[in-house]
């Protein structure tokens, strides 16, 4: 059965990633990108690992004709299912359903499986052909994970699609479990790649970032995800340069976990493909010590230190025109441009962890050439000189999911809009990533002040919601729509509340938006985000960055049945709306 699909907008910002030298330079019209093939070894450049990536052709928003195209393994996250292609450039998202799954990552609770394998044990009808037909049917030997859900239903995961977005949301941890020997993998993740006897002290390379922490530290603690990630690593390895290679992966922690998917439900609703992996749980574990190198040249001899080669490191912006080349490695001194791709949900809760520095002391060192301007980015290991050619990362940010104190703004909201259901003709939640949005629980948007050199610690550490999990506090941005007015309500994340302590609050600001387009509201959101981390989320210090008629409020919980409805229909009194 074939199907149209719906264009939609991207929920997140996109740079303009594109790889002249593939074949989806090629594509003349509007490609979908459908599923992926094996991954191989590059003939031209070592450090980059191909993925095949399989389109097909649109008429009339109807999937036709297939295409294939080789692209870099670590750009493969920009090349999601369901993403719309045109001569290089990605133009559109399509519309996929979206569920969330408790499953189990116990032996017992999945199992690897593929299409060829699925017929050979006469299982075919889990993933049947007339539901979402693959080039190679019941030949296809792409692996899935197979889990089991209740009621005799599965959920299938392609292994690839598991790997570059369970795994680690820094793509170079994937390139490198591609490319190096096993020793040299664990050199390039880790400072000091060998187990404390004390405690988890994970220390970790200047290469790897923060974000990756938990999957860091389980892979040099934990024996499973150790098991797990050398078979991902012997998959790569042991393989000769023609070989295809239908990736194995794993769940890299064993518990009960969440996934968050988006694909379509197949065999009469029995089955869930997920072309999307797009969220997942963290593992529970003992709290651990993730340790930076800090060197401390202060009084250190002038000159004496090793010459310094700058690399500027720095992130794409939307829209920013980016090519990528997987025919030859970046310059050795090159900048390095970060590349976000799709936002990753980190369900659940957070994982306890320490932040320490390890200073070493050093003499002042000269500081060499800055490199040249790159005119092609590549995401290989820096060789050579000469060729202007940058390094490139592809990184997922994490969303911030609301919960608690927020949750019950919303719910207050959306009561309102129910009981007003002539006059209130929208309640939307809002973020520059995911635009307008009223069918899932809000996501925030992380206050992470980008001059954090000016900022004094105790800001900057405001900033986070909890020092020992370092998870950045964020804004919640919910638009209401009243006579067709839009009004805008801001309010900060607290900390979560705990038996016999005090959490600070923070007042909400609630205003009228008179402007229209997008550019302007998060021209100005991002105003209030700055100005928010500079008065640590007190709105009162910052009335000069709203609009004259904005009412800042204090919350009470005097309501009886909707936590904070009866203040929200007050603060809306007092800029001359009256809402029942």
């Amino acid at each position: 059965m074939v199907e149209l699909v719906k264009r939609i907008d991207f929920s997140y910002p996109r740079s303009d990633l594109q790889h002249p030298d593939s074949g989806v330079q090629r594509l003349k019209g509007d490609y979908l990108v459908w599923w992926y093939g094996p991954v191989r070894k590059s003939p031209r450049a070592k450090s980059i690992p191909l993925a095949t990536v399989n389109f097909r052709r649109l008429y009339g928003d109807v999937p036709g004709a297939d295409l294939y195209a080789d692209v870099p393994l670590s750009s493969l996250p920009h090349y999601r299912i369901g993403t719309i292609w045109r001569e290089g450039k990605c133009i559109s998202d399509t519309e996929l359903t979206e569920e969330e799954f408790q499953v189990s990552f116990f032996p017992d609770g999945w199992t690897l499986t593929s299409k060829t394998q699925l017929y050979n044990e006469e299982r075919l009808h889990i993933f049947p052909d007339e539901d979402y037909l693959l080039r190679w049917g019941k030949r296809d030997q792409c692996r899935l994970i197979e889990f089991k859900l209740l009621d005799g239903k599965q959920l299938l995961i392609p292994c690839l699609e598991f790997f570059v977005r369970a795994y680690a949301r820094n793509m170079e941890v994937c390139r490198a479990l591609a490319t190096l020997k096993w020793s040299d993998v664990m050199n390039v993740l880790f400072d000091v790649p060998i187990r404390s006897e004390h405690h988890w002290l994970v220390r970790p390379s200047r290469r790897m970032r923060d974000y990756d922490k938990v999957f860091l530290a389980h892979l040099l603690y934990d024996d499973h995800t150790e098991r797990c990630v050398k078979r991902i690593n012997s998959q790569f390895i042991s393989r000769s340069p023609k070989d295809k290679i239908f990736l194995e992966a794993e769940p890299w922690f064993t518990g009960k976990a969440q996934l968050l998917c988006r694909g379509r439900w197949i065999n009469q609703g029995s089955t869930f493909l997920c072309l999307d992996l797009s969220g997942m749980s963290r593992p529970d574990g003992p709290r651990f010590e993730w340790q930076r190198i800090e060197f401390d040249s202060s009084e250190g001899e002038d000159g004496a230190g090793r010459l310094i080669l700058p690399r500027p490191v720095r992130t794409a912006a939307a829209e920013e025109f980016l090519a990528e080349t997987s025919n030859f490695e970046p310059d050795h001194h090159s900048e390095t441009v970060i590349v976000k791709a799709p936002p990753f949900t980190i369900l659940g809760g957070e994982r306890e962890f320490e932040k320490t520095k390890r200073v070493i002391e050093t003499d002042r060192s000269q500081v060499g050439p800055q490199p040249s301007s790159a005119e092609i980015y590549s995401s290989g290991e820096g060789t050579g000189a000469g060729k202007n050619t940058g390094k490139l990362e592809s990184h997922s940010e994490a969303e911030l999911e609301s919960k608690g104190f927020l949750r019950d703004i919303w719910n207050a909201f959306n009561s309102i809009k129910a009981d007003n259901q002539e006059r209130v003709s929208r309640v939307d939640w809002y973020t520059p990533s995911h635009g307008f949005n009223c069918k899932t629980e809000p996501k925030l948007i992380p206050l992470s002040p980008t001059e954090e050199n000016v900022f004094p610690n105790p800001v900057r550490m405001w900033t986070y919601i909890g020092r020992t999990t370092l998870r950045p506090r964020g804004i919640m941005v919910i638009r209401i729509k009243i006579d067709g007015q839009n009004y805008f309500c801001f309010e900060i994340q607290r900390e979560e509340s705990e038996a016999g302590k005090t959490t600070p609050s923070y007042a909400g600001a609630l205003i009228k938006f008179e402007k229209n387009t997008k550019e302007e509201l998060n021209e100005f959101i991002n105003e209030v985000c700055l100005r928010a981390c500079h008065t640590m989320g007190r709105f009162k210090n910052m009335r000069s960055t709203f609009p004259s008629k904005t009412k800042i409020f204090k919350h009470t919980q005097n309501d009886q049945n909707v936590l904070y409805k009866k203040r929200l229909i007050n603060a809306f009194k007092d800029l001359d709306v009256k809402l029942n």
